[in-house]
């Protein structure tokens, strides 16, 4: 993903996070992801291949339209470079609320890989799991 050469880090992973959170292609969300990632949430950690995280995407989508949530909006991106390679990034989305009142907040912190200008996450750590109707 081509940024500005004066970017700060939070600058280009806020971009990362947008254009992953907005990816409606699954060839161009896949490329947001190394293969395999570790996927972490309340549940424990697992590998996950991309193609199987990809495929699921649907139903996540569907877990939301089905508990009155709209499409994540991104609020909110925190990053901290660990080293030459990675850099640890929280993001924090806001779901609207299909029936009105205040927007669901959920947050994710990534591992993210930086080859070059780009990343990708190696480890993505869901903290609220999928919402239930």
């Amino acid at each position: 993903m081509p940024d500005a050469p004066s970017a700060t880090l939070v600058d280009r992973v806020h971009a990362f996070l947008t254009a992953f959170s907005q990816a409606t292609d699954p060839v161009a969300a896949a490329d947001s992801f190394a293969d395999p990632f570790l996927l972490a949430d309340a549940s424990g950690s697992r590998p996950v291949p991309r193609a199987a995280f990809l495929a699921a995407l649907p139903d996540r989508e569907r877990a939301f339209r089905d508990a009155g949530l709209g499409s994540l909006v991104l609020a909110d991106v925190s990053c901290q470079r660990l080293d030459e390679t990675y850099v640890l990034a929280r993001g924090e989305w806001d779901a609207p609320r299909t029936g009105g009142g205040e927007p669901l907040r959920v947050a994710s912190s990534f591992l993210l890989q930086q080859e070059g200008r780009t990343f990708r996450v190696v480890l993505y750590l869901n903290h609220l799991g999928l919402p239930t109707a």
